[in-house]
């Protein structure tokens, strides 16, 4: 059998949630760019992430995981493999902690609004510079998310995995290495969920903080189109942002992709954009950066799939 029926054979009926063949994933994503993978699988819950994970360890079958699909582009030809889309493992809890801690902890799939939202509302502070971070709690770990002076290593506890043989384990913060967009965790660790450790604040501070924040992302960021977020992390001491305004490139379009306008570190889709016209596009920006200002733009979006 090809590995696409293989697959097929492996999952009917296997009790994993929600499965998807040949699925687009311009369909999914939040640049709505991108080719098909083979398998598109939403387990819904650890164990069932588990007994996938093991499936396709045993099958041979390549495979990755996605969280809400916000900091992803898939090239057109698409994914050969199974994606493991965590959006239905979304379940977010309050917990009382020692002394005058609390916690809050959420699955891996939850949107980190949620948690944000949560805190905010039982009165605990801690999250605020997360608010209006597009994405997953799983995904927002994975990269250390991070704005307004803090990231996610600051305020995680524990972090849930299920490792490359379908187990379950957890590790304390300090047994994982964060930097910056980046967290270093176990080869082919899938993130299960999370503790954030939060502190009871003033309510009203609180809100007025995310107020803040979120009027100041609606004002800098195009939300008005499909993106993935910041494209680029930021060169040691400078701003990508910066950087592509001063090569010219602000507002640079190919196709119906194009550097935004409003913040040149995002690269928007105005309409009919393919995952073609965003790669080409990202690799015009890290080509004359390098010739022009000597700087190698390194991608915080992640991009997937066969190029051809």
């Amino acid at each position: 059998m090809a590995d696409r029926e293989m697959i097929a054979a492996a999952f009917t009926d296997a009790g994993i949630g929600q499965i998807w063949f040949d699925e687009p994933m311009a369909r999914h994503a939040s640049l709505k760019l991108g080719g098909p993978v083979d398998v598109l699988v939403a387990p819904e819950n650890e164990e069932q992430l588990g007994r996938v994970v093991r499936i396709l360890k045993e099958k041979g079958i390549a495979f990755m995981p996605a969280g809400n699909l916000t900091n992803i582009l898939f090239t057109d030809a698409g994914y050969h493999g199974v994606v493991l889309w965590m959006k239905q493992m979304d379940k977010i809890q309050f917990l009382p902690g020692p002394d005058d801690e609390f916690v809050i902890e959420a699955q891996a799939g939850a949107s980190l609004g949620k948690a944000v939202a949560l805190a905010a509302q039982k009165g605990l502070t801690g999250l605020e510079f997360a608010c209006g971070i597009p994405g997953s709690v799983g995904g927002a770990i994975r990269m250390n998310a991070g704005a307004y002076g803090k990231e996610m290593k600051d305020v995680i506890s524990v972090v849930m995995l299920i490792d490359g043989e379908g187990k379950r384990k957890t590790l304390r913060r300090d047994e994982i290495k964060f930097s910056y967009r980046s967290a270093d965790l176990p080869t082919q660790a899938i993130v299960s969920g999370a503790r954030f450790t939060v502190r009871k604040g003033n309510t009203e501070e609180i809100k007025r903080r995310m107020e803040e924040i979120q009027k100041q992302r609606r004002e800098k960021h195009p939300l008005e189109y499909p993106s993935a977020g910041s494209v680029f992390k930021n060169p040691s001491g400078l701003s990508a942002g910066r950087l592509i305004e001063e090569l010219g490139l602000k507002g640079r379009r190919l196709g119906d992709v194009q550097v935004s306008k409003k913040h040149a570190n995002f690269i928007v889709n105005k309409g009919q954009g393919t995952a073609s016209e965003m790669t080409a596009l990202i690799e015009l920006i890290q080509d004359r950066a390098r010739a022009e200002k000597g700087v190698t733009l390194e991608t915080e979006i992640v991009i997937v799939g066969d190029k051809r």
